[in-house]
């Protein structure tokens, strides 16, 4: 499947990758910054915030908000939302640490 799949009611914020096979559904939030990597799908009403980033292949269920300066490991399935500034993986995802990255990723975007 070439290219990325946005929906309607989608809204995406600035200096966004989608990359290929990604799916986004009807109302989600894609907040800027973010990185969305290969064959991931966000379920209808999915928030992400600013300077997050998905792992390949990763499935987030409906309706369920991501914070920001949050790594989300690859093949990841997220069932509960993710507080700000973590890393979380597994599956199902859970948060494993705090991210050390949340500075550098949060100047890259002033």
């Amino acid at each position: 499947m070439p290219g990325a799949i946005i929906n309607s009611g989608a809204r995406v914020g600035s200096n966004v990758i989608l990359n290929t096979a990604a799916s986004v559904d009807h109302e989600c939030t894609i907040g800027d910054g973010v990185h969305i990597g290969p064959g991931t799908r966000l379920s209808g009403l999915v928030t992400i915030g600013v300077a997050t980033w998905i792992g390949t292949g990763s499935t987030i269920r409906e309706s369920v908000h991501i914070g920001d300066d949050v790594f989300v490991g690859a093949g990841s399935l997220i069932l509960k939302d993710i507080p700000d500034g973590v890393v979380a993986y597994g599956s199902p995802a859970k948060v494993i640490r705090g991210n050390p990255s949340v500075p550098t990723l949060e100047a890259s975007l002033r």
